[in-house]
């Protein structure tokens, strides 16, 4: 897989689910705590039904009653050289609360799916997977999302970078044995807090499922007076197929239908923040090896 390319194409699609609420010390970056991607270029975003269930626990700040709930977007700048990061509201969330078969059902029981729409229009949209056999086991696959959230945004003491990261691995199995379109499927790909929600891609940029959950290990701790049971993540992480996704986007777009006229385009908000003017000037942080008293 030509994995620059697939990061280059898919990236500016996806966002991280962020509260713009702090009550502790002044943080390095905001709390993100879920990963979505644009399904729709209406910006309707499509995450886990778990991720969306966090959005209404969000204390809104204390002052003014506003929510704290935003996404972030990070888009690569005309000269391929900088890339500029937007804070979006979002408008409307919904998430899927029934699902039944008319066969036995070997996938989740309700598929952990969810849709936001955010407030901006005419954004780049990824295509969804849903022809016979899309989906194959071994075949190679990418995610792009956040992994642990703000964890690795801020692992040196400061805000290091704000992209999403590129993972990849391969379609392990899908449920129940390979069929043309799988109730469901896992990847070899360690599911962490943050990556929910985050887009699996195979190599032409078409999104075969997105990341819900992970197979625990569970582990047990012992002493002579307690016992403690405890739980490890593998990398053996649940997946739900692109073709449930679209059928359940497809149904929601025709029963919920939503005004997006009023809605700022995204090149309207990249024009709000133009790219400030370069610098020429350095400044040094040096250092010389002091010499050894005579």
């Amino acid at each position: 897989m030509d994995f620059i390319k697939l990061f280059a194409q898919s990236s500016p699609c996806v966002l991280g689910f962020i509260s713009k609420l702090s009550t502790g010390p002044k943080p390095h970056f905001p709390q993100l705590f879920g990963t979505g991607f644009f399904v729709d270029s209406s910006g309707l975003a499509a995450t886990n039904r778990h991720v969306v269930e966090v959005f209404s626990q969000l204390p809104p700040n204390p002052r003014t009653g506003e929510s704290a709930l935003a996404a972030i977007l990070l888009m690569p700048g005309d000269d391929v050289l900088s890339w500029q990061m937007l804070v979006v509201g979002v408008v409307a969330w919904n998430s899927l609360s029934e699902f039944t078969s008319t066969d036995k059902w070997f996938g989740n029981a309700i598929p952990d799916i969810g849709f936001v729409q955010l407030g901006v229009r005419e954004v780049p949209a990824l295509q969804l997977g849903s022809e016979k056999f899309y989906l194959r086991v071994g075949m190679e696959i990418a995610t792009v999302g956040y992994p642990m959230g703000t964890v690795p945004l801020t692992a040196l003491g400061k805000l290091n970078q704000t992209s999403p990261f590129i993972r990849h691995g391969i379609v392990s199995s899908v449920f129940p044995f390979p069929t043309p379109l799988p109730h469901g499927f896992t990847i070899d790909i360690m599911q962490q807090g943050g990556s929910s929600g985050s887009p699996i891609l195979r190599e032409d940029g078409v999104v075969v499922g997105m990341m819900s959950s992970g197979v625990l290990d569970w582990k047990v701790a012992q002493s002579e007076n307690a016992q403690l049971t405890y739980s490890v993540n593998t990398n053996i992480s649940i997946a739900e197929p692109a073709h449930i996704i679209k059928r359940a986007l497809d149904e929601f777009k025709s029963a919920q239908p939503t005004d997006i006229e009023k809605l700022p385009t995204l090149a309207d908000l990249r024009a709000m923040h133009p790219q400030p003017g370069e610098s020429t000037e350095f400044t040094w942080d040096s250092w010389v090896e002091p010499k050894p008293r005579p």
